[in-house]
């Protein structure tokens, strides 16, 4: 059942509403004004058009490396001054998001769990980078291998209860591992994306996500990273 927006920590009636008190104009914290510090990316509250081509040039620059091999960090660029995108991921994906998408330390607010799985409290913390910092862009990032997705599928497989640590996301993975064990091909691959989209179709119908989504100031997608080379693919579009 949807949750209502009056239960939240966080609405978007007017104001940000968070501890400290909300900008008077009920923008969130990270939207830019309109002076000469617009000019700059890093000073303005960028579009979510432009926040996925910054990611998809950054691991353009990345990708062929590897994800196992690539290199830690930013790449020894500066600190950003704000995040550009949120990135839900997986704990075991075997790189960070910021070296993945070539963005110095800082440009994403990452959030990992197992299997990119949600709970109420992992979906306010997606919800903060676009509300209190204004981030346009939420990824829901999925890659090769992974060993939270192949634990579920092989308890369900084998009729077994996954490892403690695992038990709660497994849980959460049975609607993924039902599409993904049902389809042709890899059953691990196919659960992953399946859990991806499953995902973002959740936050794109978080409640307090949704005036964001609705007015083109967010956008929330899904992308896939391949670990051989590091790769990350993005959903069509520019």
């Amino acid at each position: 059942m949807p949750r209502s927006p009056r239960n939240h920590r966080w609405t978007l009636r007017g104001a940000v509403c968070l501890p400290g008190g909300a900008p008077r104009d009920g923008r969130p914290r990270g939207a830019a004004g309109t002076g000469a510090e617009g000019t700059d990316a890093q000073e303005r509250r960028l579009t979510p058009a432009e926040a996925l081509r910054l990611l998809r040039e950054g691991n353009a620059r990345r990708a062929g490396r590897g994800a196992r091999g690539a290199r830690r960090g930013g790449g020894g660029c500066p600190a950003a001054r704000r995040p550009v995108a949120a990135v839900l991921a997986c704990v075991d994906c075997p790189v960070p998001p910021e070296t993945l998408f070539g963005q110095a330390p800082g440009a994403l607010l990452v959030i990992r769990t197992a299997a990119h799985t949600l709970d109420a409290t992992v979906e306010g913390s997606v919800e903060y980078g676009p509300v209190e910092l204004g981030v346009p862009l939420v990824v829901v990032l999925g890659h090769e291998h992974c060993g939270a997705v192949a634990a579920a599928l092989e308890s369900r497989t084998a009729g077994t209860r996954p490892p403690a640590h695992l038990a709660v996301a497994a849980a959460r993975l049975a609607a993924a591992c039902r599409d993904g064990s049902g389809a042709p091909g890899d059953a691990v691959e196919n659960t992953v994306r399946a859990q991806t989209d499953r995902v973002v179709a959740r936050l794109r119908e978080d409640p307090v996500l949704l005036p964001l989504l609705r007015r083109g100031e967010l956008e929330v997608v899904g992308a896939h990273c391949r670990e051989e080379t590091g790769e990350v693919e993005f959903p069509a579009g520019p």
